[in-house]
């Protein structure tokens, strides 16, 4: 689409939108500012907005928060709303990114800072867009991330180093569209404020940043930004992907033109344009079961929008897929691209261009009948979220990751979570340097029977939660290079499942080197629990002046004989959870070396 000279300087503005500052503290939630008056501050095509105000509310007695309380605090003073509006006009998308910058004069340490940011729907109910957290009416399911600093900066939304992200993505539907979000901020229940003299004070200046590019060509509608899609799931009912339809393709192909032959049963418009550049049908698959066949057409090729989230989620019928017209240069998001495909024996991504990609979350997660996985064109430099982006392909015998670049990766969390038919796994080719999360990442991987990971590098590291829970098949895990001194959370870390038919580890030996340090560690709650195997332990690197819970750490270890620790880190507090610490152990104490 031709633009003025005036509007392209526009479009090609950097918006740097600074929102408002809020202040947390072990003492008081406040937002830093004056009067009620409504804010609003107009770039290019989006418009931020946000209300001041000067409340302050007590945080009940100064006391740090559980997630499942912090994310739900609803008084005044304790959330943070702000709205963006975006106004695109023509063959146009935005790159978008909020994030948050500590400002000076902090005295809290940041590793106990929480951030939680949702949108807010229009029934006023929330959805969670902090990546890798999903709440339910009763409690959180993943990490709440602490206040952490990108290292590099993003070139795609050009916010600069040094801030945390909170949220990017990618807009282009036409017209006026207005996004609520609500952000709070709390101190983590890790936190011990004893004896640290009070008033401990922690602010961050909310940033937004944008970039406006063009498009041009045949460019694919997204779904991620539609009215109908209000809790990240749900998809329109507008074309193929309604329910009558999505649940029952079974083949999807694409082609370089928009002939739309005689007898389909409906075709629909597919481009960003609206002018037929891209079009979409369904016709029956000719199985004579009241199944189709969708096929995707473009002129000469289908630009994907930068925005493919979600696109082809919960086609579960779905055997054959060929999308190699399918043009991907352009795309960021790719998050949950291929979710619950579980009929797909295959995929072929041989001419997939992600070199631009920034999300995998989930992106072949529940793809429960893939056998095999060709990964070898992937570029994931700029890939900074892989949570979930294997989890439950349980039919895959073995991967290939020697592709992967995950130097900017932040999060591994459920990454093999469920591929329990992988029979070995070389993981020297992931950069683990800047990741944080590490929970569920090998959970139920049952059919591993050892995992080199002297190449981790586990220093920035907060949470191992079931890291290595029900991986039945493992008899050995030398973790001597682990660096743990930020892990806050090891609960059933090397757990046995309880409720499978096999609960038992097979694990005879664990090796923990002297930076297996646990002194922030507070939940250690059946960490070894159903390591029937074990025979003896040596904890002596182990320091749990923080542990909170030592509930069942070793219940069912029949047969272990030795808990080895050192007496200057090993201490129990008086308020520390124990029960059924040894519980049906072949130990009733540890021993002091």
């Amino acid at each position: 689409m031709t633009k003025t000279r005036k509007e392209i300087a526009i479009v090609g503005l950097i918006i740097l939108l600074i929102i408002a500052m809020i202040g947390v503290s072990y003492a008081v939630f406040r937002f830093m500012g004056a009067g009620t008056k409504l804010n609003t501050i107009t770039t290019g095509y989006i418009t931020m907005s946000y209300e001041e105000t000067d409340n302050t509310i007590s945080l009940n007695g100064a006391l740090p928060t559980t997630d499942n309380t912090g994310v739900r605090r609803l008084n005044d003073g304790e959330y943070f709303d702000f709205t963006v509006t975006t106004n695109i006009k023509g063959n146009s998308y935005i790159y978008y990114e909020i994030s948050a910058k500590a400002q000076e004069g902090n005295t809290m340490d940041s590793n106990y800072i929480k951030l939680y940011l949702s949108r807010v729907n229009e029934d006023g109910t929330e959805t969670s867009v902090t990546d890798g957290v999903s709440v339910s009416s009763s409690s959180v399911i993943g990490t709440v991330p602490t206040y952490k600093e990108e290292v590099m900066a993003n070139n795609n939304t050009d916010r600069p180093a040094g801030e945390m992200s909170l949220l990017t993505g990618t807009i282009s539907t036409q017209g006026e569209v207005t996004t609520k979000y609500r952000l709070r901020m709390y101190v983590s229940e890790d936190y011990n404020p004893q004896g640290d003299g009070g008033g401990k004070t922690f602010n961050v200046k909310v940033n937004v940043y944008g970039k406006n590019e063009s498009m041009t060509g045949p460019v694919l509608k997204t779904y991620n930004d539609e009215p109908a899609r209000t809790d990240g799931v749900n998809m329109p009912q507008t074309d193929f992907h309604a329910d009558e339809y999505k649940k029952n393709i079974t083949s999807i192909v694409t082609k370089g033109d928009t002939l739309i032959p005689e007898g389909v049963i409906e075709s629909w418009d597919m481009s960003v344009a609206d002018d037929g550049s891209v079009i979409a049908y369904v016709e029956d698959d000719g199985t004579g079961s009241g199944t189709y066949k969708l096929t995707i057409g473009g002129n000469g090729k289908i630009i994907a929008n930068p925005d493919m989230s979600f696109y082809f989620y919960n086609f579960n019928k779905l055997t054959n897929i060929d999308l190699s017209y399918l043009d991907t240069s352009i795309v960021t998001n790719m998050g949950k691209l291929f979710w619950a495909c579980s009929s797909l024996p295959t995929i072929d991504l041989s001419g997939f261009d992600t070199s631009n990609v920034t999300n995998m979350y989930g992106m072949f997660s529940g793809c429960s009948g893939l056998t095999e996985l060709d990964l070898s064109s992937f570029d994931t430099s700029k890939v900074t979220n892989i949570y979930m982006i294997f989890s439950q392909c349980s039919s895959l015998t073995e991967l290939d990751l020697s592709s992967f670049d995950t130097s900017n990766v932040t999060t591994m969390s459920y990454m093999f979570f469920l591929c329990s038919s992988l029979t070995e796994l070389d993981l020297s080719y992931l950069d683990t340097s800047n990741v944080i999360d590490m929970s569920y990442m090998f959970s139920r991987c049952s059919s591993l029977t050892e995992l080199d990971l002297s190449t981790f590098d586990t220093s920035n590291v907060t949470d191992m939660t079931h890291m290595f829970f029900d991986c039945s098949g493992l008899t050995e895990l030398d973790l001597s290079s682990f660096d743990t001194s930020n892990v806050t959370d090891m609960p059933y870390m090397f757990a046995g499942n309880q409720y499978s038919e096999t609960p038992y580890m097979s694990l005879t030996k664990i090796i923990f080197g002297e930076n297996f340090n646990t002194s922030n560690v507070t939940d250690m709650t059946s960490m070894f629990s159903h390591c029937s195997n074990l025979t003896e332990l040596d904890l002596s690197s182990f320091d749990t002046s923080s542990v909170t819970t030592m509930a069942s750490m070793f219940s069912e270890t029949t047969k272990l004989t030795t808990v080895m620790v050192d007496r200057n880190k090993w201490s129990i507090n008086s308020s520390t959870n124990t029960s059924g610490m040894f519980r049906n152990s072949g130990v009733s104490d540890v021993t002091y070396a």
